[in-house]
């Protein structure tokens, strides 16, 4: 039984980036990692623009302050301008046009006096160049504005739109496969037998891959016999991910290990000295990452938060933060009788005063996929603690940065 640190190593050291590529269209390109680097086709600003509501003038008509000007023009944002601005005109202009020939400054319109004759008057003094956007200031045509590798985001999205770059070279993101096993279990939507119970831990799985911008593929469920078994793992391990639940146990029926072992899987660890799902297996067959995951519900989602979706964000190339961790103080204590394995209870996660509190839920073991319904993250114990007391400031992960109950400092 080795360490969760140690299994995470392994498992990331096995994650290697997809060479793979596609192309997608920008819009539906946020989150992924781009595969090329990307160039501006155009200057930006595109051209001379006000960025200001004002007139357009000549600075040195303004040494001497308030002055008279004549206005030639007015030129709104989509408006090219057809008249050059001389001493001792001005044109009137809106945020976002382009700056008449022969104009060097805007005066924004609070320091003017729209006056009745055609004229403005200019009420204070404007340094040359002011509120003007000059062309290309920000980008130059031909500039290299991402590069190779960039986890694309709101703000690379705008830039690529404003470049015309409509569809662009992506790494594509991992395959993943999910098998369910176990002559228990039906799917959803059926009637139960006595013994029979329904297969939750896929769905909780797919759910969690979704969350990851991946969406895999369902085998369906293995029945606890080698024919049935070899012949769907056969199928999951052409997968870049595969996922087994059930079966990874020390039973007479848990025969995935051996099975994987026939398919040229290898094994690169069995158990891991986690609570709950101590029974993880992880296997490889070239590039092929395979996870043998508990039964129980709420250790599959524990094993997937804390191994599988970092490994799926590295192999999409994709540097953004995949678990939300950090500190929080316990409101409760927290006792247990055991204290050789690194373990995982379901807390609610809230901020008062500027600081988080993390407040146990009553939780009734591996099963008991309910309590994680009231649960936004996980208390981390590490090994050789027993207890931990009310006012202890313990590391948690949260599931997700966007739960409106508890956002991140």
């Amino acid at each position: 039984m080795i360490t969760v640190d140690k299994a995470f190593q392994i498992v990331m050291e096995k994650a290697d980036v997809i060479e793979r590529v596609e192309i997608v269209g920008f819009n539906s390109a946020n989150g992924r990692v781009i595969a090329e680097d990307i160039f501006s086709d155009i200057d930006i600003p595109p051209f001379n623009k006000s960025s200001m509501d004002g007139y357009a003038v000549i600075s040195s008509d303004l040494k001497t302050v308030p002055v008279e000007l004549e206005v030639i023009e007015e030129i709104p944002a989509g408006y090219f301008p057809t008249k050059r601005v001389i001493n001792g005109t001005v044109s009137k202009i809106m945020t976002g046009a382009p700056v008449p020939e022969g104009a060097d400054t805007v005066v924004m319109v609070e320091n003017t006096e729209l006056l009745k004759n055609g004229k403005v008057k200019i009420l204070s003094k404007v340094k040359k160049g002011e509120n003007i956007s000059s062309k290309g200031e920000d980008v130059k045509k031909g500039d290299k504005i991402l590069s190779r590798g960039t986890t694309l985001r709101c703000q690379e999205i705008s830039m690529l739109s404003a470049t015309g770059h409509t569809s662009i070279s992506v790494i594509s993101r991992p395959r993943v496969s999910i098998l369910a096993t176990g002559s228990e279990l039906v799917e959803p939507d059926k009637g139960l037998m006595p013994g029979q119970i329904r297969n939750s831990n896929s769905y909780s799985l797919f759910a969690q891959c979704q969350n990851s911008d991946i969406n895999p593929d369902y085998l369906g469920i293995a029945i606890d016999e080698e024919a049935d078994l070899r012949g769907k793992i056969k199928k999951g391990i052409n997968s870049d991910v595969f996922l087994i639940s059930g079966g990874v146990s020390m039973g007479d029926y848990d025969i995935v290990p051996s099975i994987l072992r026939e398919c040229g899987i290898k094994i690169e660890f069995e158990r891991v000295a986690i609570k709950p799902g101590k029974p993880f297996l992880f296997g490889t067959k070239g590039k092929t990452l395979i996870f043998g995951l508990p039964g129980n519900p709420v250790s599959t989602l524990i094993i997937f938060e804390i191994f599988i979706k970092p490994a799926l964000k590295k192999m999409s190339a994709n540097s953004a933060n995949t678990n939300f961790a950090g500190k929080a103080k316990l409101e409760k204590v927290f006792e247990r009788r055991k204290a050789g394995r690194e373990e995982y209870i379901p807390v609610a996660i809230t901020r008062s005063g500027g600081e988080a509190r993390a407040m146990p839920v009553k939780f009734n073991g591996s099963a008991d996929m309910m309590a994680l319904t009231k649960a936004n993250g996980l208390l981390i114990i590490p090994i050789g603690i027993d207890k931990l007391n009310a006012g202890d400031i313990c590391d948690v992960i949260w599931f997700s940065a966007t739960d409106p109950s508890y956002m991140p400092a």
